[in-house]
């Protein structure tokens, strides 16, 4: 896997910074974003064989759900890994296979007719310097045919099943819009700050990658209407805000209280110019929240980050000096490490993305911060031979691909771009505990801010794609 070199790096921020001045000018998710290929509907009967693999509290009870579906289980959880949401025809295709008894040859079997489509060889198992685990990397790129197929082997047994398709990634993408609010709402400042910093990745997915989610649109039954990102964005933002205490506050918490200052902020800029009674209850829901962060004191780090979150939203909605007195003094008090927690990180792309007002010296100087955060990220999975994400925590990927995605839209590159698929696959459960994320039926973990980025970097990743194929 290629990453950067230092001699691109310069070339990477000032295309970046280049970008950044017109890149949140996209507030509709109209035609503005990138063209787009159209959005397929699942695969028929294919599509139905496949299932979302268990955690590890839920593998008992697994089995029944997917009978549901009509899948037929091996007995014992497998030790082959497979991406469950399915492979791309032209695209890498990978298996895991644990421990070091699993024999020599693999086979991938159609799961119709039980017939052997392919044959490949299982190399001698490694173990895994980040995971500890001795793992085998097989390999059948090289088959492309349609369908949904399965890995068997004579000694482990069979894998889960898969889809090899087209359009797989196409219909991964709108399972996922439609079960985005498919969410359990958490009345809690967790809550509150989980479902803030997911709608704002789901309103960067929408403002980048406009013209995808209006194609994805186009498959969408009469009765679905209402699962449209935007109506749901809406939905979200009316439940935030009917738990808005008296105060202005969310539960009497400042962290809280920030995210949703912010939220609020960015749904009347992205929404309000289009309704304007919608604008002006969220921004008088943001204002009310950030009088109340302003009575409170703010000492620690974390604080601190919070209410340059909440200003910097604001800032961006509504201009004012003082929002931008707080934002740019926390940013050059900052000074490094631009990427490192949530409030800074989403603080920062409002700021820098701001459309009047913002210091160019200091967004270059940023700028130049996350791109260092970006190389590091390559540079960690170009050393990783098995999943090529560098990391083996759910957490860790879902930060990386958030980042990379990030500038992955500003200059597309094919380095980015397939470490976001490895970071897709590896959530799809191609991972070290054959664990799936996310289910072919677009299903996923209840965490609603990585819902967002999952639709960040699926969208972006879909874009790219299709534009290295030209």
């Amino acid at each position: 896997m290629k990453c950067w070199n230092p001699d691109r790096k310069l070339h990477k921020y000032l295309a970046c910074c280049v970008i950044l001045a017109v890149i949140m000018v996209l507030g509709s998710c109209g035609s503005q974003g990138k063209n787009q290929p159209d959005v397929r509907q699942g695969s028929g009967a294919d599509a139905a064989d496949t299932g979302q693999q268990p955690g590890a509290a839920e593998r008992e009870s697994y089995g029944s759900v997917l009978a549901s579906y009509g899948i037929s289980l091996p007995v014992s959880r497998p030790g082959i890994y497979v991406d469950v949401t399915g492979y791309v025809s032209g695209r890498e295709k990978k298996v895991i296979f644990a421990g070091d008894r699993h024999g020599r040859t693999f086979d991938v079997v159609r799961s119709r007719d039980g017939e052997v489509v392919y044959t490949g060889l299982i190399p001698h198992g490694e173990v895994d310097q980040l995971s500890g685990e001795v793992l085998s990397v097989g390999d059948f790129s090289a088959f492309d045919e349609p369908g949904t197929y399965y890995v068997h082997t004579e000694i482990v047994g069979r894998s889960y099943s898969f889809v090899i398709a087209e359009d797989t990634y196409e219909n991964l993408f709108l399972n996922m819009l439609k079960n985005i609010s498919n969410t359990d709402m958490q009345e809690s400042p967790e809550g509150v700050c989980d479902m803030s910093f997911g709608m704002h990745a789901a309103m960067y997915a929408l403002q980048c990658n406009g013209a995808l989610f209006e194609a994805a649109y186009q498959h969408l039954d009469q009765d679905e209407k209402d699962q449209q990102l935007v109506t749901q964005l809406l939905y979200m933002g009316k439940w935030l805000s009917s738990r808005q205490k008296s105060d202005g506050s969310m539960y009497g918490d400042l962290e809280a209280t920030a995210a949703f200052c912010g939220i609020m902020a960015m749904s009347q800029d992205m929404f309000g110019r289009y309704e304007a009674n919608v604008g002006k209850e969220y921004q008088q829901a943001a204002e009310a929240a950030w009088r109340w962060i302003e009575q409170q004191p703010c000492e620690d780090e974390r604080e601190k980050a919070a209410r340059f979150y909440a200003a910097a939203q604001l800032f961006k909605a509504e201009g004012g000096a003082g929002y931008r007195t707080i934002a740019e003094q926390f940013l050059r008090e900052k000074a490094e490490d631009y990427s490192s927690e949530q409030f800074v990180f989403y603080g920062v792309l409002t700021y820098i993305s701001a459309e009047k007002g913002t210091d160019r010296d200091l967004c270059t100087y940023i700028m130049r911060d996350m791109v260092d955060r970006v190389e590091a990220i390559c540079e960690e999975a170009k050393q990783d031979n098995v999943f090529g994400t560098g990391t083996r925590t759910v957490e860790e990927n879902m930060s990386n691909m958030l980042h990379l995605s990030f500038v992955n839209y500003m200059t597309p590159s094919k380095e980015y771009t397939v470490i976001v698929e490895n970071t897709i696959q590896y959530m799809g459960g191609l991972n070290e505990g054959g664990v799936c994320y996310i289910g072919a039926d677009g299903t996923q973990v209840q965490s609603f801010e990585w819902k967002g980025i999952l639709l960040l970097g699926m969208s972006d990743l879909i874009g790219n794609i299709n534009q290295l194929k030209k």
